[in-house]
């Protein structure tokens, strides 16, 4: 591989990524949507707790700033080659 394809790879690598990072940001407020949703019932029968959608909302915002990290390592990486 020349130092060419691999930065076009890795360009293609850097797209995906921003493409990831914009959907786990579009799902935060679904699930903030949902969580207020269910909120009026507080806890369910089958054993919906609102801390589980809490969880989810911070994970997801934990892995957003973990891709965008990823992406700008690749863009330095790339300035580089």
């Amino acid at each position: 591989m020349t130092i060419s394809e691999l930065a076009g790879a890795l360009r293609e690598v850097t797209v995906t990524l921003e493409q990831s990072r914009a959907l786990t940001s579009s799902v935060v407020p679904l699930l903030a949507e949902a969580k207020a949703a269910l909120m009026v019932v507080r806890q369910e029968p089958n054993g919906y707790q609102p801390v589980e959608l809490d969880l989810a909302i911070a994970e997801l915002g934990t892995a957003g700033a973990q891709i965008a990290q990823a992406r700008q390592a690749i863009l330095d990486y790339l300035m580089r080659l």
